[in-house]
């Protein structure tokens, strides 16, 4: 019987790798980097960076191979890799009770997500602003995961994500666990500048052309609107409309209560 095959992923940058070496999700399997970076007096910043990296990978079991300009002239997709790239473990997703990590965390589900720019963007922004964990609708995002983690700053690596079915089954275990369940919809909710959102709490974000099915809306704890300053009919882009939200979130939690000078 034939070894089932291991997917793996092409990364480079510094960030990218780095950001896999400090990954609970996946590993780097091989290291490339090219010796003559190390000895760059233009660049030393980017030579310190590469020592660090390769210093940090001695103690762990990662086969690491010297190259040259050539081979990242051949392998490498772009031109900012910086003389760094790995071959990557498939990433392993999470299970929605993994993600129950605390009493009092904020679960964001991204429905209608389908670039992965825009995907990488949405989770580096949602990271920033302390979000705990991201579910979307199961697909292969194997193909595209370099640039979800090139786009993200890495942070991809970093957030627990788990993928579901559909969107019920997700909301309703959450449900079950006490969390309140609350949807961005540009009509019938009060504004989000208004609105307690508190932990623990799962928050569903629509995408732009199909949004969220209207009888799910009618059934959530909590709808609430990103108002506008203009007359506007259109919805926001789903990562725009994640980023107002991860940090109103913030705010209200961190700095709602504090002095303003």
């Amino acid at each position: 019987m034939k070894k089932k095959m291991t997917a793996s992923i092409v990364i480079e940058g510094k960030i990218s790798v780095n950001a896999v070496l400090h990954s609970k999700y996946r590993k780097v399997l091989t290291l490339f980097y090219d010796v003559t970076k190390l000895e760059r007096k233009r660049n030393i910043k980017q030579a310190k960076s590469l020592k660090q990296i390769l210093e940090s990978v001695k103690s762990k079991e990662i086969k690491v191979e010297v190259v040259d300009k050539k081979w990242f002239d051949k392998h490498a997709k772009g031109k900012t890799h910086g003389g760094i790239a790995a071959i990557v473990s498939e990433r392993i997703y999470q299970k929605m009770p993994e993600l129950l990590n605390s009493k009092l965390s904020t679960i964001f589900f991204l429905d209608g997500i389908e670039d992965p720019y825009n995907l990488g963007y949405t989770i580096r922004s949602l990271y920033a602003a302390g979000i705990d964990g991201i579910v979307m609708k199961q697909r292969n995002w194997l193909d595209v995961e370099a640039i979800i983690i090139k786009s993200s700053a890495g942070t991809s690596e970093l957030m627990p994500i788990a993928l579901v079915e559909d969107l019920e089954t997700a909301a309703n275990f959450f449900k079950s666990n006490n969390y309140t369940i609350a949807c961005a919809s540009k009509d019938k909710g009060k504004s989000i500048y208004q609105s307690s959102l508190s932990p623990p709490i799962f928050i569903v974000i629509g995408g732009e052309k199909r949004g969220i099915n209207r009888t799910f809306l009618d059934k959530a704890d909590l709808r609430f609107t990103i108002p506008y300053k203009r007359e506007f009919a259109g919805s926001l882009p789903l990562n725009s409309a994640a980023i107002i939200i991860g940090f109103e979130i913030l705010r209200q939690h961190d700095y709602s209560h504090k002095e303003v000078f």
